[in-house]
Parts: structure tokens; sequence; C-alpha cells
């Protein structure tokens, strides 16, 4: 919640089955005077002035599922009933496992009513180019220029005259993870393979850092051939939206207290391996990590202590593992680990490297040095099992026996 609340624009949460708000943040309720217990709990279109149809908010939840965002207009409903209009952005997101709408709307009552006072198309045109809320851009592709609105300038942190006007500027910015993807859909636009410029991206900002963008843009011009000759487009500021979005996921997808992929996340993970392991027919095993006497712990010196020990544990197990693996918290003081392409013996090795840095590394807390163990089973496919839960059900009885040996070994 404290995600939602430190951003200006107004954001929901909503069922996408019945278009019932889920939860809001801050801004919303300030926006429509309303409190968080009168928005919470009823259908969006209670707050709008949009009527209600199933069958519409179906088509829509159709259509915000087949592409990153949807940007649609609307008016909403202030406490006594004032309509003001808005740009939404609709948005698919996972939210503690199920399905949910992100919607983030904002007011542009000032936009509206200076296009309703714009008396010409070229007064319109000028307010659009150089007072747009985000930025505008429009692209000379014969002669390879490009015109940068100033709120465009400014996003990026550059003054009137500090950005040279012309594509590779604007290439050079994107981040590199980006590029290739944007770039290809650019040019599958220009050349009519896509009927549509819709992207959400990063840029690079004058004084480093990138700042995620939703770039939309259309050709307004083509030759009598039919090649693009001017271009123009739209962009708009997402990175709070963005920032917001990694962090839902994480909550969604992360241990709170370690870090490490939570168990239903982690499984996910673990069976789109086990299927590789399948296809491909490699070796795959896992390990299952258990805190010796972690009660103890907890008992003696406090849970704040044991959560300690369990995060130092995670760290340390984090830091011996290959970048291929995966390392879950499996529940309590247990730990899952997946070994792509690692045979038992493989397996084994790491497993042993994990248990013995352990023992040997001490956990400080009141005032003295705490070892900390830990028992391990495994289990291999394909000749332990061939489904995660036959590979899980192995290694749970391999730390049993662990446990019942003494403790502070590994077995399988």
């Amino acid at each position: 919640m404290e995600a939602f609340d430190c951003l200006q624009e107004a954001i929901y949460l909503v069922s996408p089955s019945d278009s019932v708000v889920l939860d809001c943040n801050l801004a919303a309720c300030h926006e429509l005077k309303r409190q968080r217990a009168d928005l919470v709990g009823h259908s969006l279109y209670a707050l709008r002035e949009d009527e209600y149809d199933s069958a519409h908010w179906q088509a829509l939840m159709d259509s915000v599922r087949q592409q990153p965002a949807l940007t649609q207009n609307s008016w909403y409903l202030r406490e006594n009933d004032q309509a003001y209009p808005t740009e939404e952005i609709l948005k698919m997101v996972d939210w503690n496992g199920q399905e949910s709408l992100l919607i983030s709307v904002r007011d542009i009552t000032p936009r509206a009513a200076a296009s309703a006072n714009m008396g010409n198309r070229e007064s319109l045109l000028a307010f659009v180019l150089n007072e747009a809320t985000d930025g505008m851009w429009e692209w000379d592709v014969k002669r390879d220029q490009v015109f940068y609105s100033m709120p465009l300038k400014r996003m990026l942190g550059y003054g009137p005259y500090e950005i040279e006007h012309n594509l590779f500027t604007w290439k050079d910015s994107i981040h590199p993870e980006d590029s290739a993807r944007v770039m290809q859909e650019l040019d599958a636009y220009l050349h009519g393979r896509h009927d549509r410029y819709d992207l959400e991206y990063r840029l690079g900002k004058r004084a480093g850092g990138y700042v995620w963008i939703h770039d939309r843009g259309h050709v307004s011009e083509r030759d009598a051939s039919g090649k693009a000759q001017r271009v123009v487009g739209m962009v708009r500021n997402i990175h709070s939206r963005k920032l917001m979005e990694e962090q839902l996921i994480r909550m969604a997808t992360r241990d709170e207290l370690t870090g490490l992929l939570n168990r239903r996340s982690g499984y996910v993970a673990f069976d789109q391996q086990l299927q590789l392991a399948l296809r491909e027919q490699q070796a795959l095993s896992i390990a299952l990590f258990d805190l010796d006497a972690f009660k103890m712990i907890n008992d003696t010196y406090g849970h704040q202590v044991g959560d300690r020990a369990l995060s130092m544990a995670a760290g340390l197990m984090s830091s011996r593992i290959r970048r291929s693996d995966i390392l879950m918290r499996w529940g309590g003081e247990e730990f899952l680990l997946v070994m792509p392409d690692t045979d038992h013996q493989g397996a084994r090795g790491l497993a042993e490297e994990i248990r013995s840095t352990l023992q040997e590394t001490p956990f400080r807390t009141a005032g003295c040095d705490l070892r900390l163990t830990l028992s391990a089973g495994l289990a291999s496919f394909p000749q332990d099992g061939k489904s995660t839960s036959q590979l899980v059900h192995y290694a749970d009885n391999a730390l049993y026996a662990a446990k019942e040996k003494g403790r502070n070994r590994v077995e399988g």
C-alpha cells in the first residue's frame, strides 16, 4: 500500500471479472474527495459517468489482455457528482497470485479546456506540440530530422538547445536491453508489417539513468510508393507506474524476509526447468535444506534473531550457487535449491559446499557467536522421480534421514 500512496496519480486495482475496486491509493481518494472505504468494494462504474454493461466490460478486458497497456478517456465523478475528464492507462498485473486490472487515472481538465478553447487547427497544433504534458515528436524521414517538443526535452533533462535533432540522438538514448525490440517494432510499422507503433521502453536522461516512457507513433505522410515520409508521435512518462509494477511483482514473487523467490513463484520456475530437462533429456537435481535446531534459536534469542539467522543463511546460500540455479524459500526454515543440468554427484558437491560454508561462518548475536548448521536431502531426475512432486517427495525423505542420522549432513 505504501507503494501506491507515494504516487501522485490516482491508482486503482480492479477485479477484471466484475469491475469491483480491490484497492486504491490516497491520490484516488483525494481526487474523488471520498474515503477509501467508499471506493474499495464498489464497482468502478459507481465512480464514473459511464453506464455499466457487462458485455462491454468483458470486451474491454479482452482488449487489455492483448496489449502491454491500453489508453482511453473517461469521465469520473467526485463526491458531489461533478464529472471531470480523465485519461486512463489500463494494464493487467499479477496481484497476490490473482490476475488484476491496474488503472492509472490522470485528470486532464486543463488539457480538455485548452483544446476546447482553441479556435483553429494551427493554434491547436502549436499547443499540442509545445505544451503537451509529457512530450511530442515529429520525424522527417527523408531529411532525418526529428523535432522534440519542450516538455519531452524537459522530461529527459535537456535545455531548449542541448539536444541534436536527428534520429541517432533518440536511437542512442534507448536502453540497451530495449533497443533491438524498439527498432524492430519501428521498422515493422514503417514497412506495413504491423498496423501500429505503440511501445513502452526506457530512454536515457541527460544527467544519467533512464526514464520509462509510453511511445505512440503514426505515419502522417507517405510518398507515391507508400514509403513513410513523416512520422509523428506522443510520449508519456510512465516511470512511476513502472516502478510500482516492479514492486508489485517483487511483492508477489519474492519472500519478504529473505528476498528469495517464494514457494509459489519458485515452484513455477522449478516446473519450467524440469520440463526443459524432460524435453532435452538433461540431468536436473534438487536439494531440500533445513536449518538445524532453528526452534531453539527462536525460543532462546527471540524471533527477530531468528529472522536474522534466516536472512544470513539465505544470503550465504545465494553466494554459493550458480547463475543457472534457482533458490527459493520453501517455508519456515526450509529452502529448496533447483540445479538444472546437474547430476547427482554435482548436486552433492554443491550441497556439501553450502553445508560446510554455513557451519564455518559464525552468526553473531547477543555478544556471542552461534554456529548454524543445516541438513539436506537430495533428489535427481530421472532416477529419483520424473515430476516435481516425485522429486520433492524423494528429497523430503532424504532430508528426514539426514535429521535422523544426527543433522548437519547431506543425504540422498
